[in-house]
Formats: C-alpha cells, structure tokens, sequence
C-alpha cells in the first residue's frame, strides 16, 4: 500500500499524470474491490453423520497420486463433503460484486491503454 502511493506521489512530483492517475485508479479500483469482497461472510458448511456410523473411509484423487481418508465418520465427512460459502447481505443480487468486476476491467483496458503513454519514468514506477 505504502509502495503504491509512494510511486503515485512520485509520479505526480515528476509531472507524469498519465502514470499517476493509473496508479491511483489501480489503488482506488482494488481498495474498493478488497472491500466489498471483504464483506461477505465466510461460512463452511459440513453435512451431519447418523447416530453409530461406524468408522468412515475417504478417498481424495489428485493428478499423480491419492489421499486415503480413515477416521471417525465426522471427520471425514468434514473433509470430503464439507463446503466452503461466501456470503453476502444483498444476496442473491450480488450488484456490488458486479460493480467492482466492470471497474477492474475498465481499470485493466485503461492501464494497457494509457501507460504507453506516461514517460520511461512512469512506466517504471507503474511496474
């Protein structure tokens, strides 16, 4: 954060505006994105076993190799059905979520834009 606005204000003592104003949009745009993402709740969710399950078995496939899952039938129901969840107080409207994904793009198109156009300086305090 520190870095950011320090490469901001130097660009701006430098006279270079197209790369502080990308810099500063960069900062706002993912200031405001960390924020709203932020908000939500994040919740885990794991599905109850019956009363007497015996000892669960579990078995996790990657690409080159496995995970054998033994234990207590809470605990690897916990691992192999459990979910993760955001949420958030407007759902199921996620507007907010939208929003902040339409201004990283803007701020994407506009950075690949505009920083050709600031100085070598610029570019470098940009990077």
């Amino acid at each position: 954060m520190a870095v950011s606005w320090g490469t901001c204000a130097v660009c701006a003592i430098f006279g270079d505006w197209w790369c502080f104003s990308m810099i500063l949009l960069g900062i706002v745009a993912n200031g405001l994105a960390c924020f709203v993402i932020g908000s939500g709740t994040f919740t885990f969710v794991r599905p109850k076993s019956a009363v007497g399950a015996p000892p669960g078995d579990g078995l996790l496939v990657i690409d080159k190799g496995m995970v054998v899952l033994r234990g207590d039938e809470d605990a690897v129901n916990t691992i192999t059905r459990g979910r993760f969840s955001l949420r958030y107080s407007n759902e199921p409207e996620y507007h907010s979520v939208g929003l902040c994904s339409m201004l990283l793009t803007v701020q994407f198109l506009a950075q690949l834009l505009l920083i050709p156009q600031g100085t070598l300086f610029g570019q470098f305090m940009f990077l």
